[in-house]
């Protein structure tokens, strides 16, 4: 069977599927035969399907049946990305669409039937307006989601630059949706960012989405010898809110950092069977000397988690932060009848010590959380959310800077409220990601970041 290996990049510029590899099955093979059980229930489908289409009080279209009984065969693997694709969807995935126009820049999953963000792209309109992972979208532009199929999703999120798109969202540990209004932007991402912090001697490497593979690993590996020859003597890996993207790319980058034949990442099949196992080469150019420590949380995905996995098992980083996300498997895109497809996960990711990634993310060496409040600096921040405070704000400020401070401020004098100034500027750095993309990383306001360091003394 032919198969060619599409991997993950930015579709449609605004919203991708949170996967790392997608296969494409080119060629048709005869459908297997089924059991004597399988044979049994598909009669029972059928003549459940002509009782509806026969007695059923409300006339029903025989494709609305059909459909629904298939797409309730593949929930029922609790795999939400095992999934049925109607024409306008495989369409999609076959043309592996590359132009670029208005999005907002957010990548999610689809899971029990609902719009998961995986993670907010640095810089765009969704990572400005504060969205964060896990988040549900609920409603696009007052349509309920759960009746959108996700070609139906990504066409609603689609549009002229300068165009506007509301979103209802769902966020854990806030009890009241809230609404989220953006506007349209040409995504434009610089993947690689890099910081000299003399004050620690360290080198800082963002690494925003695991694309652009060979300006991306050439950008990489450039930023580690010129922050080495600047006089950094431990490097600081940043993947958190990186959503994944190229599994060859991960590879590359983990490849720097590991000596020849050290496993990086396997793949396995069906039954635990292995299918490849990926190990680092003999390249002149590695960086085997640096300690090195890497920050995720729950927006590192897929790619990221690959990175995190091989040097974490390897001995060869630290991980700092949250857990991450857990995406770590291989779809098929088999072809059906009628212009239809269907992905059927195949292949799972697994770390060097054997470890999957699906599901589970990776564990922290130093499980650090972003802010350090009391309870009772909670309960003021969460009244803030519930009362849709927050939102408004951080569409009219940009960036984190006094003004914004003293803004902020005044809306907790106003509601009664006391919060430290270190928890409250601790708070609004990570609501508004620094503002600007190319902002300098601070230790005093980056909790993560600075134990990161610390562990690396």
């Amino acid at each position: 069977m032919n198969k060619i290996k599409i991997s993950e990049r930015l579709v449609w510029g605004s919203i991708t599927l949170c996967l790392v590899t997608l296969v494409f099955v080119v060629s048709t093979e005869k459908v297997k035969a089924i059991s004597t059980d399988g044979e049994k229930y598909l009669q029972i489908l059928h003549e459940v399907v002509s009782y509806i289409e026969n007695d059923y009080v409300d006339p029903q279209e025989e494709k609305k049946i059909y459909t629904g009984a298939i797409l309730g065969a593949l929930q029922s693997l609790g795999d939400p990305h095992t999934r049925f694709l109607d024409t306008d969807e495989f369409g999609e995935l076959q043309n592996e669409t590359k132009g670029s126009f208005g999005g907002i820049g957010v990548e999610i999953s689809f899971q029990e039937n609902a719009f998961i963000i995986v993670a907010p792209i640095e810089g765009t309109p969704a990572w400005k307006a504060g969205l964060q992972p896990q988040d549900k979208i609920t409603e696009i532009n007052g349509k309920s989601t759960k009746s959108v199929s996700l070609s139906e999703s990504i066409a609603m999120m689609r549009g002229e630059v300068g165009s506007s798109i509301s979103m209802k969202i769902e966020r854990k540990g806030i009890k009241d949706p809230f609404v989220v209004n953006l506007v349209r932007e040409l995504i434009q991402i610089r993947y690689v960012r890099s910081h000299y912090l003399p004050e620690a001697e360290t080198g800082y490497i963002k690494l925003v989405q695991f694309m652009g593979k060979e300006t991306t690993a050439k950008e990489f590996a450039t930023a580690v010898t010129n922050l080495k020859e600047a006089g950094a003597k431990k490097l600081v890996i940043d993947l958190r809110m990186n959503p994944g993207g190229l599994l060859d790319l991960a590879i590359d980058l983990a490849d720097l950092f590991l000596p020849p034949e050290a496993e990086i990442v396997s793949v396995k099949g069906r039954g635990g069977v292995l299918v490849k196992s990926y190990k680092a080469d003999k390249k002149e150019k590695k960086f085997l000397d640096i300690p090195i420590a890497i920050l995720v949380n729950g927006g590192s995905a897929s790619a990221s988690e690959i990175l995190a996995g091989a040097l974490k098992d390897q001995k060869r980083a630290v991980v700092v932060g949250t857990q991450s996300f857990g995406k770590g498997s291989v779809q098929s895109i088999f072809p059906l009848s009628g212009g239809t497809g269907v992905a059927i996960t195949i292949q799972k990711y697994y770390t060097p010590s054997g470890v999957s990634i699906h599901g589970k993310g990776i564990t922290p060496d130093y499980i650090i959380n972003p802010i350090a409040a009391s309870e009772d600096e909670k309960y003021a921040l969460e009244k803030l959310f519930k009362k849709n405070l927050i939102r408004p704000f951080l569409e009219t400020h940009a960036e984190y800077n006094d003004v914004a401070l003293s803004d902020f401020a005044a809306i907790l004098k106003k509601e009664n409220l006391t919060i430290s100034d270190s928890v409250c500027r601790i708070f609004l750095f990570n609501e508004m990601r620094a503002g600007s993309s190319n902002s300098k990383p601070r230790l005093d306001l980056d909790t993560q970041l600075a134990e990161a360091i610390r562990v690396l003394k």
